[in-house]
């Protein structure tokens, strides 16, 4: 007790070496465009550079979570935070696409790791009493961190993609210094034994779905999507078998009729759902629309971001003995939805300032969400296997936020595809021009660039511009309609968890009644 006491940093330690599973990703799909052109990456070599760190993270999470568990987990820490030193040191370094490609694998390894890893942790460093405000604390420094990280990163990539990937790494260097002095010594459980059939199982079902789902862009009826989506759910219910037939398994699946845990997981998934359609599509509205440049689509994010950084804030003071989490999450999703819905007004010629309002409602709906959706986690976790359920929480997130990339593409391509037709009727297009545009918006809505295309008339741009904006305010009103229901299911469930009794005899936390 008296360690935990004399760490008063650890817990702002652990939300910096968090934020590296954000930091990495983002800095690396920016130097990708660079370093796809000077490794000679095309087609299905592209695609699978910016999705490999993301598919090793998922297949190997819940392992790193119970390596924690098996072993001290401070040491674990220090193994992952040298994993990402050094992946990321081979894809900087790299000649060729396959050292690339293997160096990306390993970070995404690493830095999955050191999230799920500083997230159990913050349980061992913390009081009881005090983890609510531990994790509001947690929270608020992964998204400080990350904002820094994102923006120097962006700089760097400018000048050089290999600058920007020796960013993580760096980091990571540093923290790997402080590491022993901010850090106590945290339990290990020898008892515990590998669950490999679990593991291979789970890993393999979760980078099967993640798959499918990023195919969903091309359409839910595509080979691409159905196969690997089906074949993982399939995996899943095999996991599910497996698992309830072993005394030791490496995830509990008796969790699953925890109200409280399924909770967690839904509000998860809505949340990191919504984030990722309005990160990505504000961000292809301020580029194709209205033409930004990276920094300003950069700075642009930030009410999103700060917003989200007081709504941690305030959630962990909350949480306090006698706060229900269903209050806050009830107030998370109201936050998102009504934010989400001011979005759904947005025109191609909306100004920057209009949009503020809606920006500081989603982010702040985030932050009240986020902290009460982790204790949930830490709170259902039972001591045993605190690390691979508290690591499930990376694994809904990245389905979460794997759906909405995928979906609010297709989402918006339908929506702005209607509007576009009416429009092109409007200005009179032959089917020459109208088939042109029509490529021109596929294209733009796969990540290109709006251009004037040969032939066209001169209002062909604007068209193109309102159909997109058209197509987004759909979208979001859309979201806002998924979240609320994914929100009302949760308080739903709630309800039911707090009805429940503790498992494995375990008592409630006092912040999360």
């Amino acid at each position: 007790m008296s360690d935990r006491r004399s760490r008063p940093l650890a817990v702002p330690f652990l939300g910096v070496l968090a934020s590296l599973q954000l930091i990495d990703p983002v800095v690396a799909n920016t130097a990708l465009v660079k370093a796809s052109q000077s490794l000679e990456m095309h087609g299905a070599t592209l695609a699978l550079a910016a999705s490999i760190s993301t598919l090793a993270q998922a297949a190997t999470v819940l392992l790193l979570g119970f390596l924690g568990d098996r072993f001290r987990r401070k040491q674990v820490l220090m193994a992952a935070l040298a994993l990402a030193i050094a992946g990321d040191g081979i894809a900087l370094a790299a000649p060729h696409a396959a050292l690339f490609l293997l160096g990306r694998a390993l970070a995404g390894i690493a830095v999955g790791g050191v999230l799920v890893l500083s997230f159990a942790a913050v349980r061992c460093v913390s009081q009881p009493q005090q983890l609510g405000k531990a994790l509001g604390v947690w929270n608020l420094l992964i998204l400080a961190t990350f904002l820094a990280g994102s923006l120097l990163g962006g700089v760097l990539a400018d000048s050089s993609w290999r600058l920007a990937l020796g960013l993580v790494p760096l980091i990571a260097l540093l923290c790997l210094a402080f590491l022993p002095s901010l850090l106590p010594e945290m339990p290990a459980n020898n008892e515990l034994r590998a669950d490999w059939r679990g593991l291979v199982s789970i890993g393999g079902a979760m980078v099967l779905v993640l798959s499918g789902v990023s195919h969903a862009v091309s359409g839910v009826t595509s080979p691409q999507f159905l196969v690997p989506t089906f074949t993982g759910v399939a995996l899943f219910g095999l996991h599910g078998l497996i698992e309830r037939r072993r005394q030791e398994p490496i995830f509990p699946v008796l969790l699953y009729g925890r109200g409280c845990f399924v909770a967690a997981i839904v509000s998860g998934i809505a949340f990191n759902f919504a984030w990722a359609v309005v990160q990505l599509q504000t961000s292809n509205f301020w580029q194709l629309v209205q033409r930004y440049s990276t920094g300003q689509v950069a700075l642009a994010q930030l009410p999103l971001l700060v917003s989200a950084g007081v709504g941690v804030v305030l959630a962990g003071r909350v949480m306090q003995p006698g706060r229900r989490t269903t209050q806050l999450v009830a107030a998370g999703m109201a936050s998102l939805v009504i934010g989400l819905l001011l979005l759904g007004l947005v025109r191609a010629e909306s100004s920057y300032s209009s949009l503020g309002v809606a920006l500081v409602l989603v982010g702040m709906g985030f932050g009240l969400i986020s902290v009460p959706q982790a204790a949930l986690f830490v709170q259902e976790a039972p001591a045993r296997s605190l690390g691979s359920v508290t690591a499930f929480r990376t694994t809904t997130g990245q389905l979460g936020f794997a759906l909405g990339f995928a979906s609010s593409g297709a989402m918006v391509n339908g929506f702005g595809f209607a509007s576009l037709r009416a429009r092109m009727l409007q200005l009179g297009s032959s089917p020459i021009q109208s088939r042109e545009l029509e490529s021109l918006l596929r294209e733009a809505l796969s990540g290109g660039r709006l251009s004037q295309p040969g032939g066209a008339g001169s209002n062909a741009i604007q068209v193109m511009s309102e159909a997109y904006a058209s197509g987004l305010a759909g979208t979001m009103v859309g979201v806002a309609l998924i979240v609320g229901l994914l929100g009302a299911i949760s308080l739903f469930l709630l309800v039911i968890g707090h009805r429940q009794q503790h498992p494995l005899g375990q008592p409630t936390n006092q912040g999360q009644s």
